[in-house]
């Protein structure tokens, strides 16, 4: 055989393992694929109890179902599920929906085809539709065939309606009860007392508790760095009850509030300087100030309360001398 003859049966003998090799790892690709198409099945199927029997389901949800809140999340992991009430979870049955043309999807958002097997729709409510996702068995369940989808959609706006989380201010309440931490219940304590946000609230005692810390804390949690007041209770009292009498029912917002801590935290006047001047600040200034925009207004009243400080400062100086 010649050279060439031998060099090009060997380019063809390459050819031939690399088209086996390339064949061999399409194969694996695919029985990868078919693997982690597997798995996906499996991590959408969950067991349901239905008149007494435990049958294997895929729970749907259509783009018109709830979502989880993205700034909860990362605390499921958290949640102590021996301290969580029971609920009913309910499902419609699917044929009303492909009938009518709304696209039903797993749990990973991929599209469920018209007729699949054991696939039951979430009927989302305010105490089931996050667990949809995070159970792995329902307990107790309900399944209800609805006679359209315009039946399905009522059913789900009448329950819901009067449904809700809680408001900041009963997340602070659940909070300091849960944890027993004092300077929450504090807060909680003001906020309610004087009908105001909680956020408010958090300014007049100059503390400030993140949400996230806030949320974790609702659930027990005890996080570390947690804030202390920057005030007694007696002071945020005194504060409230005379920014009132300055600013009227502008005490309740946060620009007097932010603009009096912002001067504080300077440390170039007191608390007991503050107070003074307060009560000497003229209401037709105060009016100017707070007739500004909003982007401009906290630096505005902030602006009169220095003024008023510096003249107040000086006419005790005077009288001192």
């Amino acid at each position: 055989m010649e050279k060439q003859d031998i060099k090009n049966a060997v380019e063809m003998a390459k050819e031939t393992v690399n088209v086996a090799n390339g064949a061999t790892n399409i194969n694996n690709l695919n029985s990868k694929k078919m693997e982690k198409s597997n798995e996906v099945v499996a991590q959408t199927t969950r067991i349901a109890c239905i008149n007494g029997e435990e049958k294997v389901i895929v729970v749907a949800h259509t783009n018109f179902s709830m979502e989880l809140p993205k700034d909860k999340k990362n605390l499921l992991g958290n949640l102590d599920r021996s301290k969580m009430l029971n609920c009913i979870y309910h499902f419609a049955t699917p044929e009303i929906f492909w009938n009518e043309g709304v696209e039903l999807f797993d749990e990973e958002n991929n599209l469920i085809e018209k007729d699949t097997e054991n696939v039951l729709v979430g009927c989302p409510t305010a105490d089931s539709f996050w667990r949809l996702s995070v159970e792995e068995k329902f307990e107790r369940v309900e399944v209800h065939t609805f006679k359209s989808v315009e039946e399905f959609a009522q059913t789900i706006g009448c329950t819901n309606l009067y449904s809700r989380g809680l408001s900041n201010t009963e997340k602070m309440g659940i909070a300091a009860l849960a944890t027993g931490d004092k300077a929450t219940m504090a807060v909680f304590d003001f906020a309610k007392k004087y009908n105001m946000p909680t956020t408010t609230a958090q300014l007049y005692f100059d503390y400030k508790l993140k949400p996230t810390m806030l949320m974790s804390m609702t659930m027990g949690e005890i996080p570390e760095n947690i804030p202390t007041l920057g005030r007694t209770v007696e002071d945020a009292i005194a504060l409230f009850e005379q920014t009132k009498e300055t600013f009227k029912k502008n005490a309740m917002k946060r620009y007097a509030i932010r603009s009096i801590n912002m001067l504080l935290h300077k440390d170039e006047y007191s608390f007991d300087e503050m107070m003074e001047t307060l009560k000497i600040i003229p209401s037709n200034e105060i009016e100017i100030a707070e007739s500004a925009p909003c982007e401009d207004r906290q630096q505005d009243i902030a602006s009169l309360i220095t003024k008023w400080l510096i003249m107040y400062k000086q006419k005790v100086q005077k009288e001192a001398a």
